[in-house]
């Protein structure tokens, strides 16, 4: 801020002069009598209370985003909870409700206010007039409230501006008020959790899903729609922190040009937001509902044609089987319209479909160290409200119906003697426990078609679907372009099931959760070999160098992988 030009701030100016506000009712009065610059330099000024970090940090306790008090017209000293069972005073937002704010508000006052803040150099960003009451007390304060952008006045800086704001505000007659200021960023709103999952038969089983928080969620940085990748797993960072962390590959939400370690430890730093879908992905989603919703509309045309077909017959059952499946479709096609409409209508703009912000990305890594591999790692810290109860399945994937039961089990018992725990989901929903250890990646214990040891996995990307897959006994090495240089590493590969199942991963399913066939996590998808965007060979970093990468951090040496909600 500009403390030369505090004095000036509010004093009348032409803008002022042009402005013709109505006249103010009986009920407010405006002096005239604005004192000149040199006569306010002059006054007795009382002695501004300034605030401390202390105070700062617990005076908005029990406001949605426990902003950072920075001024107030308050006098102190405030009293601070004590004792061993002490706790910070919880507020809460009340309207403003009747009081001579409410009047003079739009005649003059907070247009004033706003230039005036505008002339002292304040980076504000918004300005209310509301009151804010104890919780469980019926008395409350009418607060001027305003927001500036985090770091933008010191406790000593933001002291002087509310005494100003105060003072400008008292020639109108009012007093029955203060000016409080606080650090905050005005925000658009996200507005959607994900999407509750339905069971199996639902119309909308199978275009639901990348709207869910089940594992495969198709992400994007908000500042990069372009760049599509996959949603991993969940963790927890354990200890005090009750957040709920996914996981992905760093490349997914980040440029490659720029391989510096992120962290935002501090809430005030800009987000980097995550969300559902980037452009072409949103697009794409869309359009597969509208291909479900034409394949209904068939449906309910051949259901008809068949019934006119057997009117003639003497067939009842034949007559009520068409029936039915014309009621089936018919119930299908409005579901399908109805999901429709609220994807189009609640999930298009980008800010509708931010769920988190990114947490820490560690730089890209390549290393051909025995035990090491690509460390290409990302963790989203889920925005609050965007899993509850009904939404929230932990680590589980939802393996669609890509493929029917007898067709996916094909795939994981491919030798009579592999032991494996699996059992198809009716619900299709596989919930992962526990990780792959790292003794499975190199001594697999189950035997493919061919009577060679491997270990069968799956995923859920947001390019491929569900596919499943062999993961090799062996490591891979590559050798890659990074900015410019080429980098080697070491890698965990899987190769498709068998000539038919096709590729394992595309573009695009960078970040993907990778499982075993015992319900256990694999790793994170990072990259693919080919002469197309389908890969031949998929490289995944094991989960065991995953999490020993995060345990050796001070944020997530107690990370797990059964996040719960708070």
């Amino acid at each position: 801020m500009d403390l030369s030009k505090v004095a000036i701030a509010f004093q009348p100016t032409r803008e002022d002069e042009a402005l013709q506000y109505p006249p103010l009712p009986h009920t407010a009065t405006l002096s005239n009598d604005l004192p000149s610059a040199t006569e306010r330099l002059t006054m007795t000024e009382p002695t501004p209370f300034v605030v401390t970090k202390t105070l700062s940090d617990i005076y908005y306790r029990g406001l949605p985003s426990k902003p950072p008090l920075i001024a107030t017209t308050r006098p102190g000293p405030f009293d601070f909870p004590t004792g061993p069972e002490a706790h910070p005073i919880l507020k809460e937002l009340r309207p403003l409700g009747d009081h001579p704010l409410v009047s003079a508000w739009d005649y003059g006052l907070a247009d004033r206010l706003r230039r005036g803040l505008n002339t002292m150099c304040v980076n504000w960003t918004s300005i209310d007039a509301l009151r804010i009451a104890e919780v469980g007390q019926s008395s409350s304060l009418v607060i001027v409230w305003i927001g500036v952008e985090f770091g933008a006045l010191s406790f000593k800086e933001g002291s002087i501006v509310a005494l100003e704001c105060r003072k400008f505000i008292d020639t109108y007659g009012i007093h029955d008020y203060h000016v409080e200021i606080r650090e905050s960023r005005v925000m658009r709103q996200v507005g959607n959790r994900f999407l509750d999952p339905v069971v199996f038969p639902d119309p909308t089983f199978s275009t639901r899903n990348p709207y869910t928080a089940t594992l495969g969620i198709p992400i994007s940085a908000k500042d990069r729609p372009w760049a599509e990748g996959t949603g991993g797993f969940y963790v927890s960072a354990g200890g005090d922190d009750k957040a709920i962390y996914l996981v992905t590959a760093r490349h997914v939400v980040l440029p490659l040009d720029d391989n510096k370690e992120y962290e935002r430890k501090n809430e005030r730093k800009t987000r980097e937001d995550v969300m559902v879908l980037g452009t072409s992905a949103f697009n794409n989603k869309l359009a597969v509902i509208d291909y479900e919703i034409k394949g209904h509309e068939v449906a309910i045309t051949d259901a008809k044609e068949r019934i006119e077909l057997v009117e003639d017959m003497d067939d009842p059952m034949l007559a009520r089987e068409a029936e039915q499946d014309l009621q089936k479709a018919e119930r299908g096609l409005e579901a399908l319209g109805a999901f429709h409409h609220e994807i189009a209508t609640q999930w298009e703009g980008r800010e509708k479909r931010v769920f988190g912000k990114l947490a820490w990305a560690p730089p890209i890594v390549f290393s051909t160290d025995p035990g090491q591999y690509t460390l290409d790692l990302a963790v989203i810290k889920i925005d609050v409200g965007k899993l509850d109860a009904n939404n929230y399945r932990g680590n589980t994937i939802n393996i669609g119906n890509k493929y029917t039961r007898q067709e996916f089990m094909d795939r994981v018992y491919l030798h009579p003697t592999s032991p494996t725990s699996f059992k198809f989901p009716v619900n299709r929903l596989v919930i992962l426990q526990g990780q792959v250890p790292e003794s499975a990646l190199l001594k697999p214990p189950m035997l493919d078609a061919d009577g060679e040891s491997c270990l069968i996995v799956f995923k859920n990307g947001a390019m491929t679907d569900t596919t499943i897959g062999k993961a090799n006994h062996v490591v891979s090495f590559i050798r890659t372009d990074l900015a410019g240089q080429y980098k080697e590493s070491r890698e965990w590969p899987v190769i498709p099931i068998n000539k038919a199942s096709g590729a394992f991963s595309a573009k695009g399913d960078s970040g993907s959760c990778v499982a075993d066939v015992f319900g256990r996590v694999g790793g994170i998808l990072t990259s693919g070999s080919g002469t197309i965007d389908s890969s031949d060979v998929t490289y995944v970093t094991p989960i065991s160098f995953i999490m020993k990468v995060l345990h050796e951090t001070k944020r997530f040496q107690h990370a797990h992988l059964n996040p719960v909600l708070a």
